[in-house]
């Protein structure tokens, strides 16, 4: 939570992310006997019939699935959803979670809000700590799945001929109609999913973002020579340090530092942006 505010819409969105998600599977490993690796899901693969597929089935090895009804005069998302014109009417659930393994999962703190992450001064609300316990809650939204998680946007992002170029795709925060496909993966799963500092809470976030890690690995893939263009180049950064540059901050490097709070202490980015080097040890298949 403490680090929501410097790790989105910005240059280190998708380093920060990529560690994140590689530190939760070494303490999934360490500490809970975890032998597997960190799944992704395949935005194109589920979103015809999202409440369908395995992840969130409801099945007993599913993510659980979706939350219960909200009463009519309730919306669990309130248009517009991405900024912009773009209206989305809510799913058909909003509630909370009550099948799946997560059926009994609580959160301890109160809803904050995307605001309060992309709009940093004048700081975050004093109450952001207090415990507030709430269920976790889910709605689902086949809408934003069918009409946004396509193969006709992937292709646009993996198109991108730079990094800004890269980032502004899969993040679109320039409300110009193309929900992007990070905030649309975030704002399909509903309250806790769709809220920048409770989305870490529920369990397909991890998934949405080693798919958000597969696609950038990808690109770097594709660029000049052996991939390094895109890699330690050139296109490897593009930004500041900060949220939409709010307040107003340095380039980042590849020498800039950043953290993961208590999972791990600062290190350079450098380090972590290439997958299968260093103890970033993994591959995408």
């Amino acid at each position: 939570m403490n680090s929501t505010r410097f790790v989105h819409n910005n240059a280190v969105f998708l380093v920060w992310h990529r560690r994140f998600a590689w530190l939760c599977e070494r303490e999934l490993q360490q500490k809970c006997g975890y032998t597997g690796t960190l799944p992704y899901w395949d935005w194109v693969k589920n979103a015809k019939n999202i409440t369908a597929s395995p992840l969130f089935d409801g099945s007993a090895f599913s993510l659980s699935g979706q939350g219960l009804p909200l009463p009519p005069d309730q919306k669990a998302l309130e248009p517009p959803c991405f900024g912009g014109d773009i209206t989305c009417p809510k799913g058909p659930g909003g509630g909370c979670v009550t099948d799946g393994p997560f059926k009994n999962f609580r959160i301890g703190f109160g809803y904050i809000g995307v605001e309060a992450a992309q709009n940093p001064q004048p700081g975050l609300p004093s109450t952001i700590f207090n415990y507030v316990p709430r269920c976790f809650s889910r709605d689902l939204n086949q809408f934003i799945a069918t009409n946004f998680q396509t193969q006709a946007n992937l292709d646009n992002v993996l198109a991108a001929s730079t990094i800004a170029d890269f980032q502004q795709r899969i993040d679109n925060i320039s409300g110009d109609g193309f929900p992007g496909l990070h905030p649309s993966g975030h704002r399909l799963l509903g309250p806790t999913g769709g809220d920048y500092f409770s989305s870490p809470m529920d369990p397909a976030f991890y998934l949405h973002h080693s798919m958000i890690d597969k696609v950038w690995s990808d690109w770097q893939a594709e660029g000049t020579g052996d991939g390094d263009d895109r890699i330690y180049g050139k296109n490897a950064l593009s930004g500041t340090l900060t949220t939409l540059n709010i307040p107003p901050s340095a380039n980042a490097t590849l020498e800039s530092v950043i953290n993961w709070g208590p999972l791990e202490g600062p290190s350079t980015i450098r380090p972590m942006m290439a997958v299968g080097r260093g103890d970033l040890c993994y591959r995408y298949e």
